[in-house]
């Protein structure tokens, strides 16, 4: 005989998402997500352990203009989420709608400056530990941004079409909540990848 579990979601607040298990899911993936990074940067330091010099002679560490410049936008467009969730708290639906796709225009910008920041890599993904460590940790994060994009882009599209209202807005709490990880992890591992082999 086939046992079924039933849950009745109406009694779930969409209002109070931390009562809702999309919530904790998006918490749970954030908290995997993260543990990567952790992953990927201690085994950067593993790896600069065991060489004989880091980066290798005759590689310089990677340019620093472009990601600076990205951890001045990230962080900017995590404002302009928050901006976003404080009116949709609110009710106001235009400024969600600009505040989501101001993010999305924001965080495009960052990409773009990653795309040309990757272009210039003057290494290869299979030349050495150096080069493999760099672009695993620089793909993983892109790859991040990309996502945020795509799933902010249709909370944008949401929004403009007035889908959420103060008691129904779960979708910007958990892309909110993401897009704040996105743009917080970028701190550690611009300091890690540009930063690191400068210093140390």
């Amino acid at each position: 005989m086939e046992h079924r579990i039933e849950v009745d979601a109406a009694e779930l607040s969409r209002f109070a998402p931390h009562d809702h298990p999309l919530w904790w899911g998006i918490l749970g993936a954030v908290a995997i997500e993260a543990a990567v990074v952790a992953n990927l940067l201690t085994s950067y330091f593993y790896l600069a352990a065991q060489a004989e010099a880091w980066p290798p002679d005759g590689v310089d560490p990677p340019a620093l203009l472009w990601p600076t410049l990205v951890l001045f936008v990230l962080p900017l467009s995590s404002l302009t989420m928050w901006w976003a969730g404080k009116g949709s708290d609110a009710g106001r639906r235009r400024q969600l709608a600009l505040g989501v796709t101001a993010s999305v225009g924001l965080a495009s910008l960052a990409l773009v400056f990653r795309s040309i920041q990757i272009a210039e890599f003057d290494i290869r993904w299979d030349e050495h530990a150096y080069g493999s460590i760099l672009w695993a940790v620089t793909g993983f994060h892109y790859t991040h941004v990309v996502s945020a994009i795509v799933g902010t882009a249709v909370v944008a599209v949401l929004a403009w079409r007035g889908y959420f209202t103060p008691e129904r807005q779960l979708g910007v709490v958990v892309d909110t909540l993401y897009w704040y990880f996105v743009a917080g992890v970028f701190l550690p591992i611009y300091l890690v990848l540009y930063w690191a082999p400068r210093l140390l």
